[in-house]
């Protein structure tokens, strides 16, 4: 693999495909990033089984590739460089290089293959509705789900959609917060949504008037933002 890519562009794909890696996992490669480069544009996904956030950026790549590189680690040397255009190559050995101006680092990667793959959602869209809508309504919600893990469905959002009405119900036993707004779908759901999973989505989200489109199977919902789902 091998990729010429501006640091700005990295550096913002990195940090929010980093939303989804917890460091809690027990298996070692889910504390890293998976990059798959092709087609002059470059894919991160994040995952710690539960969440997953896939997100791209242009680049040029002179050599397609997938790798695995620790997370932690990649964010705080592309962080650290200069603003200007990165060289990052694979080498012999399961080496990574970062180039950038007189700047050189070397670290370890892991095989792509390792990876675990992202469940695949057919997106038939159910739902479109503004990034600053539903951000505000994640917002408005939140605070009132539970901390307390004996009781996990208290920790997640109830997401209902009914007679065209998007209600976000959380609770905690002593707090109950619930926020209503008419929403164009003949479309019905009745699904919670762990608090943690909404309040990564709500950090990506921009406070702009530019749709979010949501699909929902049996036991995943996909948020698609256009570059990041």
């Amino acid at each position: 693999m091998k990729l010429l890519c501006d640091k700005s562009k990295l550096l913002e794909a990195i940090s929010i495909a980093q939303k989804a890696i917890t460091g809690k996992s027990t298996m070692p490669i889910l504390e890293g990033l998976y990059i798959n480069a092709a087609n002059d544009t470059i894919t991160l996904i994040g995952s710690d089984v539960d969440l997953s956030i896939e997100t791209k950026t242009i680049a040029k790549v002179v050599d397609p590739g997938k790798i695995v590189v620790d997370s932690r680690l990649l964010g705080e040397i592309i962080r650290k460089l200069p603003n200007d255009e990165i060289l990052i190559e694979t080498l012999e050995g399961n080496i990574l290089q970062i180039i950038c101006q007189k700047s050189v680092f070397n670290l370890l990667y892991m095989n792509a293959e390792d990876y675990p793959s992202i469940p695949e959602i057919q997106e038939d869209v159910n739902l479109a509705i503004s990034q600053a809508l539903l951000k505000n309504m994640i917002k408005g919600t939140i605070f009132a789900t539970a901390q307390d893990e004996t009781r996990p469905i208290l920790q997640g959002v109830l997401f209902e959609i009914k007679d065209k009405c998007l209600n976000l119900v959380a609770l905690d036993g002593y707090r109950l917060a619930i926020r209503s707004e008419f929403v164009d779908s003949e479309n019905s759901i009745n699904v919670v949504i762990p608090g943690k999973t909404l309040n990564e989505v709500s950090k990506i989200m921009d406070e702009k008037e530019e749709e979010v489109s949501i699909t929902y199977t049996s036991n995943h919902i996909l948020f698609n933002l256009g570059d990041t789902r």
